[in-house]
C-alpha cells in the first residue's frame, strides 16, 4: 500500500487535537503547487518561514506561518510545506480539506517516516526509535529511544552478521542448484559457530528489550491490614489526596492505581483493600482483588502498624509474600514502638509527620533500578522487531537439528529464512509487506 502511493502528495495534521497551534505537513511533488494555490505565493525558499494568508476562493480563512523545505533536504527527502495554523481542531480540519481539494491525499500512519526511510533520510531502526520518542510517556524509555534515534544506532552491529550468513546462503544455494559444479562443501562447524554467535547477539538485545517492557509495566502494590496507613502512604507517594483516609477500618473496598514518579523513574502504584477477614460481601471482593494484586506486583510494600504487636494476619502476610520482592514498612513511628523482631530492618515511617518517606522512596527506586535494561546495549522498540528476533532464534534452533544431515534443501531453507530475517532486523528490509507491518503501527502525521 505504501509503495503504491510514493508518487502522490500526502498531508496530515502533525500535532495533537486541542493544541493551540496546528502543524499541517504536506509532502510530495505537488507540495509547493498546493501551497501556491492556497496562498497565492509563487516562490518558496528552502528553510524559510513566511507569514501568509490562506484563501478559499476570495475569502481569507487563515493568517499563518508556512515553512518550506526543498527536496532532498527535508524530513521525508521530498518537497515539504508545513502550515502552522491557529489551533489543531476545527480550523485545522477546514484547512486540511482545502489542501486535499487542491491535490493532496490523506497520509497513512507513519507514511512520512516511511518516505524518509525510502529516501535514505534515516534507517528503519532510527524511525522505530523516533516513533518511540514521540509516543513514550516514560522518561527512561524516552532517554533510550532518543539515543537510538539521534546517536549511533546500537543495532548496527547486527549488520556484521549479514555477510557471514550471506556466504552460507550463497554456498548452500549453489550446492542445491548446481551440485555437479560445486566442489566446496559447507563447513558445518563454522556454521555452528555462526549460529552460536548470532544467537548470543540477538538474545542479548531481546533480553534487554524485555527488561525495558517490564520496566514500562512496573507495578508497585501497597499491602497490609486495614487502618495501618496504606492509603495515607499512597497519597504521600503520589503527592496528592487520591485515596480516602479514615480511622474506620475497611474504608478502601477496592484498589486504586495512580502513576508514581521519583528520581526519573515511573511506575504504577496501587493502594489495595486491607487484607483481613471480610465483614461484608463488598469488602470480600476487594480483599480478593488485593490477593490477586499480590501475585502480579513487581514490588510489594507491606505496611504494618509499628506501635502494635504483630497478629496472625500480619504474620500470614509476611509468610505469603516471603518469595516476592518486597519492602517492609513500619508506620506510626511517632508512637512508642512494639517489640516485633519479625520486622527487624523494616523502614520506619510516619505518614502523619512525613518521617522516613525519603528513605522509602530511595528503596523503591533502588528496586526499580534493578530491573532497568542496559543503556549501552541495543533495544528493540517495536513488537515487530521482538517477534522477528524470536522467529530467527527459533529458526536457528531448527537449523541445528538438520546440520550434518544430507537434507541440504531443508538446510538451505532455514539458512535463507535466518539470512533474510537478520537483514530485516538490521533494517535491510526484504519485502514490501514488512514496511506495512512496521509503519502501520506509527502515529498519524509522522
Amino acid at each position: 500500500m505504501y509503495f503504491d502511493r510514493i508518487n502522490t502528495t500526502i498531508c496530515a495534521l502533525a500535532t495533537a487535537k486541542g493544541s493551540s497551534i496546528g502543524i499541517i505537513r504536506v509532502s510530495g511533488k505537488k507540495a509547493f503547487e498546493i501551497a501556491g494555490k492556497l496562498t497565492g505565493k509563487t516562490n518558496f525558499e528552502h528553510k524559510k518561514a513566511d507569514f501568509v494568508k490562506i484563501f478559499d476562493g476570495e475569502k481569507v480563512v487563515e493568517k499563518c506561518l508556512i515553512l518550506t523545505f526543498h527536496a532532498p533536504f527535508s524530513f521525508t527527502g521530498e518537497d515539504v510545506a508545513e502550515f502552522h495554523v491557529h489551533g489543531a481542531a476545527e480550523n485545522a480540519s477546514e484547512i486540511m480539506k482545502l489542501i486535499l481539494k487542491n491535490g493532496a491525499i490523506p497520509a497513512l500512519k507513519g507514511e512520512f517516516s516511511f518516505r524518509a526511510v525510502l529516501n535514505s533520510k534515516m534507517n528503519v531502526d532510527e524511525a522505530i526509535a523516533l516513533n518511540t520518542v514521540i509516543t513514550s510517556e516514560n522518561p527512561f524509555s524516552t532517554e533510550l529511544s532518543r539515543k537510538a534515534a539521534f546517536e549511533k544506532n546500537p543495532l548496527e552491529k547486527l549488520n556484521d552478521l549479514i555477510p557471514q550468513w550471506e556466504y552460507f546462503h550463497t554456498l548452500a544455494t549453489a550446492v542445491v542448484d548446481f551440485p555437479d559444479q560445486v566442489s566446496t562443501d559447507i563447513d558445518f562447524e563454522k556454521l555452528k559457530d555462526l549460529i552460536k554467535r548470532s544467537n548470543l547477539d540477538i538474545s542479548k538485545v531481546l533480553a534487554n528489550s524485555e527488561a525495558l517492557s517490564r520496566l514500562l509495566d512496573y507495578h508497585i502494590v501497597i499491602l497490609g491490614k486495614p487502618n495501618v496507613g496504606k492509603s495515607s502512604l499512597f497519597n504521600i507517594l503520589i503527592e496528592r489526596d487520591r485515596a480516602i483516609v479514615a480511622d474506620l477500618p475497611g474504608t478502601t473496598r477496592d484498589y486504586i492505581s495512580e502513576t508514581f514518579y521519583a528520581k526519573g523513574f515511573q511506575a504504577l502504584l496501587t493502594d489495595s483493600a486491607g487484607l483481613r477477614i471480610a465483614s461484608s460481601e463488598v469488602e470480600a471482593k476487594g480483599i480478593e482483588k488485593s490477593r490477586n494484586l499480590l501475585e502480579k506486583g513487581d514490588l510489594l510494600i507491606l505496611v504494618f502498624d509499628g506501635s502494635k504487636p504483630l497478629d496472625l494476619e500480619d504474620l500470614e502476610l509476611l509468610r505469603e509474600t516471603c518469595m516476592k520482592p518486597r519492602l517492609l514498612v513500619k508506620n506510626k513511628c511517632d508512637f512508642a514502638q512494639a517489640e516485633n523482631p519479625e520486622l527487624d530492618g523494616a523502614i520506619e515511617i510516619s505518614c502523619k509527620e512525613g518521617r522516613g518517606i525519603d528513605v522509602l522512596i530511595d528503596k523503591i527506586c533502588e528496586n526499580i533500578e534493578k530491573n532497568m535494561p542496559d543503556k549501552n546495549e541495543a533495544i528493540f522498540f517495536s513488537d515487530w522487531q521482538k517477534k522477528k528476533a524470536e522467529e530467527i532464534l527459533d529458526k536457528m534452533e531448527e537449523l541445528k537439528v538438520y546440520l550434518n544431515s544430507d537434507q541440504i534443501e531443508i538446510i538451505l531453507f532455514f539458512i535463507s529464512e535466518i539470512f533474510n530475517g537478520i537483514r530485516d532486523l538490521a533494517g535491510d528490509l526484504t519485502s514490501h509487506d514488512v514496511y506495512e507491518q512496521i509503519f502501520g503501527g506509527f502515529c498519524l502525521g509522522k
